[in-house]
C-alpha cells in the first residue's frame, strides 16, 4: 500500500479491538480531537 495505512489497535470497543486506517483518515481524525496543533 505504499505506507499509506496504519492498524490502529483501540482496546476500549472489543468488537473491534484492531483495524485498518488510511492516513489522510488518521490525520483527520487526530485533527478532530485537538491533539494536533497548527
Amino acid at each position: 500500500d505504499g505506507g499509506e495505512q496504519v492498524k490502529i489497535a483501540d482496546s476500549a470497543n472489543p468488537a473491534t479491538a484492531s483495524y485498518w486506517m488510511t492516513t489522510e483518515a488518521l490525520a483527520d481524525w487526530i485533527a478532530t480531537r485537538g491533539y494536533a496543533t497548527s
